[in-house]
């Protein structure tokens, strides 16, 4: 069984308690306005090129060109490559090729046992720290069934295991995938259906209503995330409106996450459009106010670490 993951970050203290390692799998049925990790959403591999790195043909003589099997890279008027998106098979040959780095692959394949052996180099990490492993991604269920087995391996050991989801998958998948999670962070986009599927292409439907059943469920740790973006879903109403639905629901930890930045020079390494260009950083007292919101109707304000 093989997966497709597109990196492997270690040493994270944000996405569960203690120190963990955080898996990213690749895939994602969103496509978020503000989406930091752009690489993540389609299911295969692709190419970024990172123009600040390219020295340009007349240097490198373009070996990337040359590698290229399926003809998708040429070069552009300025002597740079460029990548035919439609005919690019995420091979990764002309990333092999480029001698400074300019062309990189965004995703590749993987056993659980290649993934297990990497996972378990930081298992003394975990064990002084209380920390495990968490599946994002993307959507990890997307890839349900080795996300699944996975988490199963490292139960084993038994290492903690935590999962964040978008929540957008059925609940016959999302399910079976928890049977092995000790924490999961849910992301709520937005409560307005309409809004909701203005800013990520889908409805919240099916996520609310496996909101609800996670929720009350009792059976895992759960922490609802909020991305605050300004301008698309941080007024008090939403957030406000939010609460409300945890607390229904039977949900008792939110986290509010201030919108960032870090990702938006990615969109233009993928020939991607960033839509949110005039969007900035969230202010303090924005977030304290916010955030006095969720204390005032009885839920509890979480950090990643928990």
């Amino acid at each position: 069984m093989k997966g497709i993951i597109f990196d492997i970050q270690r040493y994270s203290i944000h996405d569960g308690p203690g120190i963990r390692t955080l898996v990213f799998m690749k895939g994602c049925p969103l496509r978020c306005k503000w989406c930091s990790n752009p690489e993540s959403q389609k299911s295969r591999p692709e190419i970024r090129f990172i123009a600040s790195k390219c020295v340009g043909e007349e240097k490198c003589k373009a070996p990337c060109i040359k590698a290229c099997l399926p003809g998708a890279s040429s070069l552009s008027q300025k002597g740079n490559p460029k990548t035919d998106r439609e005919l690019c098979q995420g091979c990764g040959k002309c990333a092999e090729a480029c001698l400074y780095g300019a062309r990189q692959l965004s995703g590749w394949s993987t056993t659980i046992e290649e993934l297990l052996a990497e996972v378990l180099k930081d298992e003394l990490f975990y064990a002084s720290s209380g920390g495990g492993v968490t599946v994002g991604g993307g959507e990890p269920i997307m890839q349900v069934e080795f996300t699944r087995e996975f988490l199963k391996r490292c139960k084993e050991y038994p290492l903690a295991t935590a999962i964040e989801t978008c929540g957008y998958a059925s609940w016959e998948h999302l399910q079976a995938t928890l049977e092995f999670v000790d924490f999961v962070y849910f992301d709520i986009k937005h409560m307005d259906p309409v809004k909701h599927k203005s800013l990520t292409g889908v409805s919240n439907d099916l996520i609310l209503r496996n909101a609800r059943r996670l929720l009350s469920a009792n059976k895992a740790q759960v922490v609802v995330r909020v991305a605050i973006v300004p301008g698309c879903n941080d007024s008090e109403e939403n957030i406000e409106a939010t609460v409300r639905f945890v607390a229904k629901s039977g949900g008792k930890m939110i986290e509010l996450l201030p919108y960032h930045r870090f990702g938006v020079s990615k969109y233009s390494q993928l020939d991607m459009e960033y839509e949110l260009k005039e969007v900035q950083r969230p202010t303090e007292e924005h977030m304290r106010r916010l955030s006095e919101i969720v204390k005032s109707l009885g839920i509890e304000e979480v950090s990643g670490g928990i």
